[in-house]
């Protein structure tokens, strides 16, 4: 993938996936460790529970939106996770 000059690569898990209990973080923690020049992105199911582990597999992006979107207090829970992104 690197010889194809990808810049980025994005995990993502669906809806469907997300209701089975399925998420992508360990099919990006595979691709992190075969990809040596392009960034990594993760992006469905990642809320407030989850993005410990996201920050553990270490992206160069993250992609938040249910988690966001779907709390009643949208700002506070944005700034939570940006700062839990930050200390990392």
């Amino acid at each position: 993938i690197d010889a194809f000059g990808v810049d980025y690569i994005c995990v993502h898990s669906g809806y469907d996936h997300q209701a089975e209990g399925k998420n992508s973080f360990e099919e990006l923690a595979a691709i992190k460790r075969v990809v040596k020049q392009a960034k990594t992105a993760v992006a469905g199911g990642i809320k407030m529970e989850t993005l410990p582990e996201v920050i553990q597999a270490n992206p160069d992006l993250v992609i938040v939106g249910g988690g966001i979107t779907s709390q009643t207090d949208k700002k506070a829970t944005a700034a939570q996770m940006n700062e839990l992104v930050k200390q990392a």
